[in-house]
């Protein structure tokens, strides 16, 4: 069987965008602002070299909610992976959950079990690739990746930006009592935990 890291995209191999107008930190929304967050590209190499499988699994309701464009979506993806290649990183699998309960696009607009914290990427990619979830690895910024990875029986590294650790007494409550296995400021720290 095979071993998996499942990463959050957003936040995690992405840096987050300040809007000025709007004054808030949100996702990307077009393929100039993708920036991959610092040393996640050696990272992801390091883990490859570990004979990891480099999955992401990323809720992007934008789409659902009319803040981005199917097309917008795909040049973003392509941007993401074109920036990943230029480190010598390869992914083995995307998976998107476009879903949202409150999406105004009716075909969106779902209660699903693709969207972390459900499992059901997990699931899809333990299928397809033989993964063993149980020395599997999940890496992400939020609440939901933690909740998701943890559910699906994967160890959990919670990467706590500034969105995150700036709340982590709301984060904690918001865990339900599940711990993220590590905690780490920044991605480097994960060469130093992963070692196998």
């Amino acid at each position: 069987m095979k071993k998996a890291i499942f990463l959050d995209r957003d936040g995690t191999i992405i840096k987050l965008v300040y809007y000025e107008d709007a004054e808030t930190i949100d996702t990307v929304s077009r393929p100039d602002q993708v920036e991959l967050t610092p040393d996640i590209g050696e990272v992801l190499r390091y883990l490859k070299g570990l004979g990891y499988l480099l999955i992401v699994i990323s809720n992007q309701p934008r789409i659902g909610i009319k803040k981005l464009t199917p097309e917008m979506f795909e040049k973003i993806r392509q941007k993401f992976n074109e920036e990943l290649e230029k480190g010598g990183v390869k992914l083995d699998k995307e998976y998107y959950c476009f879903h949202h309960p409150f999406a105004s696009i009716e075909k969106y607009a779902i209660k699903c079990e693709c969207r972390k914290p459900g499992i059901k990427f997990f699931n899809d990619a333990e299928k397809e690739f033989n993964v063993d979830l149980s020395k599997s690895w999940t890496i992400g910024d939020s609440v939901n990746d933690i909740l998701a990875g943890d559910k699906a029986g994967t160890k959990t590294i919670l990467i706590a930006n500034l969105l995150e650790s700036a709340y982590l007494s709301i984060l904690e409550e918001k865990l339900q009592g599940v711990k993220p296995d590590f905690i780490v400021k920044k991605p480097k720290e994960i060469i130093s935990i992963i070692k196998e």
